[in-house]
């Protein structure tokens, strides 16, 4: 168990160093596409003039920093005990769309030949590999985790024990799959209603 905690707090870790990045690239491309957009204008104005851009970079910008506390802060509670394999995944998956967001925005006003642009796509795709790990090290884990678990329940059973067994989980699978299906549509609506 140590080891599984051990792997998936090293991906974590490698995840925030390149949002880390990912911050500092899109501050150094917004810079630039100040710079370039201004002219003679003052940034204040130049800020007001684009103001729709501005609020979806700060928009963009606010997701991926919320999106990385939620992450952090899962992955010390799965190593407490609080947090489950899942919440972390989905959290990793959260920073993933916010930074896609967030080099979206940027790509707006993106400047022609831009040096900072592809440092910034770069980053991106850095934590987007990162975020991949640290998905592939939960699953890993919540795999081995219920392997263990399944072998441990069965191993002591009799025929007709593992008879029943075997009907009482078909029907929770059944069951499970009319959750998630569930679960499934009320996502959609959820992510409907907050695009309204």
């Amino acid at each position: 168990e140590l080891d599984v905690h051990s792997a998936i707090l090293t991906a974590a870790m490698a995840m925030t160093t390149a949002i880390a990045n990912l911050i500092k690239r899109a501050t150094e491309t917004q810079q630039e596409i100040v710079a370039t957009g201004k002219g003679t204008t003052s940034t204040a104005a130049f800020y007001k003039k684009n103001n729709k851009w501005t609020e979806g970079l700060v928009s963009a910008a606010r997701a991926v920093a919320t999106a990385t506390t939620t992450l952090v802060t899962t992955a010390d509670g799965l190593v407490s005990g609080t947090n489950t394999l899942s919440q972390l995944v989905v959290a990793a998956q959260e920073v993933g769309v916010a930074t896609t967001q967030l080099v979206a925005a940027s790509r707006v006003k993106s400047v022609p030949f831009s040096k900072t642009q592809p440092l910034l796509e770069d980053a991106a795709v850095a934590v987007r590999k990162a975020t991949e790990l640290l998905v592939r090290a939960a699953k890993e884990a919540a795999k081995r985790e219920a392997e263990t678990e399944a072998v441990q329940d069965v191993g002591g059973m009799g025929r007709h024990q593992l008879k029943v067994a075997e009907m009482e989980q078909k029907v929770r699978v059944l069951e499970l799959e009319k959750e998630l299906g569930a679960a499934r549509y009320r996502l959609g609506e959820i992510v409907k209603k907050g695009y309204r």
